[in-house]
């Protein structure tokens, strides 16, 4: 989830600008960059498929109940307004959104999971919780699976072409994308071009870097490029400590119980 944490931070600066980037040079750990509702989503996420691994009880009620603890204690982090609406009354049922906020989560499910049949399982009900729509479950499921490939060593042609079969077309490059491309939450609009941002990428940073050139919802692009990223190169280490400066102590330790268990090859 490092790739995750640091895409969101990275992208968070460049999302509501005047002047979108459309460019790969910019500056990375700004003043101005910060988590949002991608980080803190995402950490929910991975507690509450903790807790119900390791108590066996299911899944459901932890997501539930995780995702509003975290969120109730972040509630300035960006999120939507059905979705904040959602954490903070005592509404328990999905309310049908075509957002990409069940796709920028999904990622702890690619690390739990012990095949690709089970990483998809738990996407798909770590986006149930709330954006229960094939369009959102779409979307969370193909990152999810994009993320156990590139945990499984498979190539980027290869993830390419599970995607390609199984989700999104991906027919077009992000340079043919990049110069119209404007800001979207819908999953179908902005998840592939996600997904394509690391498929054209040559390391962590280009794919982080691709994701934030298309301008649009950067930080959200850019943590899900840089979730795929961090499974298939993986993060360089001073780029996760200067991240760690960003996250609040309480997200920290939410990573290191998972972490411990989950990615212990990961850990530094």
């Amino acid at each position: 989830m490092k790739g995750t944490i640091i895409g969101d931070i990275i992208g968070s600066p460049y999302e509501f600008v005047g002047q979108p980037v459309k460019s790969k040079t910019f500056a990375w750990f700004t003043p101005a960059c910060h988590v949002t509702d991608d980080t803190v989503t995402t950490l929910a996420v991975a507690a509450a498929l903790q807790e119900g691994k390791e108590t066996r009880g299911g899944y459901i009620g932890p997501l539930r109940r995780q995702l509003k603890h975290w969120c109730r204690m972040y509630p300035d982090a960006g999120f939507g307004a059905r979705f904040t609406q959602w954490f903070l009354s005592d509404e328990t049922e999905p309310y049908g959104s075509y957002a990409n906020g069940a796709a920028m989560r999904v990622a702890p499910a690619a690390w739990v999971g012990q095949s690709l049949d089970e990483v998809q399982a738990l996407a798909e009900i770590t986006a149930l919780v709330t954006h229960d729509t094939d369009e959102a479950v779409q979307g969370a499921v193909a990152v999810a699976s994009a993320v156990y490939l590139g945990r499984m060593k498979k190539s980027k042609e290869e993830i390419r072409a599970y995607l390609q079969q199984y989700f999104y077309p991906l027919t077009q490059s992000l340079d043919a994308v990049r110069p119209d491309y404007a800001f979207t939450c819908r999953t179908k609009d902005s998840v592939p071009q996600a997904l394509e941002a690391f498929l054209e990428s040559t390391d962590f940073v280009d794919a982080i870097n691709n994701a934030v050139s298309l301008g649009g919802d950067t930080d959200t692009q850019a943590a899900i490029a840089g979730a795929v990223a961090e499974a298939y190169y993986g993060v360089p280490d001073r780029l996760w400590q200067q991240a760690k400066l960003y996250l609040p102590k309480p997200l920290q330790q939410v990573w290191t119980a998972f972490a411990v268990v989950y990615m212990k090859d990961t850990i530094k």
